[in-house]
């Protein structure tokens, strides 16, 4: 069975995350920085090494509902995706996710971390929550 791919996109940087072969649950695979050219290159090389046939890209949504800027970048980089890759790209609500990791998600493990190691737990954190929810909702 192949995997999916969980990405929580940022202009700077990306986590990532992968799913079990089973679809059951996800684990971090990294923090990933550069243009937009070099995550794609990434992705590329993560979609090969993991034997991946679908990518869940979150989508930022005002809590009013609205797709504002950010959102709207998204939408832009699925559609280049789906270009690039020849795969499903499936968008999920990110809603909340970079709170969630912030407050609860691995906080014994980032004890003692430097601030800047903390934020790259968050992104790769914030992956694996979208690409839970993704797994959870596909069930």
């Amino acid at each position: 069975m192949k995997r999916v791919l969980g990405i929580d996109w940022g202009d700077k940087k990306m986590g990532v995350s992968i799913s079990d072969i089973l679809h059951i649950t996800a684990s971090g695979v990294g923090v990933f920085y550069g243009d937009k050219e070099e995550k794609f290159n990434k992705i590329e090389e993560l979609i090969k090494k993991y034997d991946v046939n679908e990518v869940v890209l979150g989508l930022p949504i005002s809590l009013s509902g609205e797709i504002e800027n950010q959102g709207k970048k998204i939408i832009e980089i699925k559609n280049e995706m789906e270009e690039r890759f020849k795969i499903k790209i499936e968008l999920i609500d990110e809603r909340f996710t970079s709170k969630i990791s912030k407050n609860t998600f691995s906080y014994e493990r980032k004890k003692g971390l430097k601030i800047k190691e903390k934020r790259v737990e968050d992104d790769v954190s914030s992956a694996i929550l979208i690409l839970n929810s993704y797994l959870s909702r596909s069930k």
